[in-house]
């Protein structure tokens, strides 16, 4: 089963709550960020070039949402299971629409 099979099985409220967060690009750069390997605040603020409080904001966001986690032990940030199931469902929508969008945005002169 797909991600997105996967995610599709959700309450209905999931859905729009996934992307309510990720209405802000540099969460979703965060995700990617930690799906690669876990993350310390500093390397993470350094790589995006974002202030403290900025990316606090986002990671705290990502935490709410059971999406990222930190582990306090190591000082690292992580993605959980859902985080991991969510960038691979996020993937694959990428990867469906990247051709449709692009015929779109040639269709109507914006290519």
């Amino acid at each position: 089963m797909s991600a997105a099979e996967v995610l599709a099985e959700m309450p209905e409220s999931f859905i729009p709550k996934v992307c309510r967060v990720f209405s802000n690009p540099t969460r979703y750069k965060i995700l990617l960020l930690l799906d690669k390997e876990p993350r310390t605040f500093t390397a993470l603020m350094k790589m995006l070039t974002v202030n403290p409080k900025v990316l606090n904001d986002h990671l705290n966001t990502l935490i709410a949402n059971k999406l990222a986690a930190k582990s306090y032990a190591y000082n690292v940030y992580t993605l959980t299971p859902l985080g991991r199931l969510v960038k691979e469902a996020l993937a694959e929508m990428n990867n469906k629409l990247k051709e449709p969008l692009k015929t779109l945005a040639q269709w109507e002169g914006l290519g």
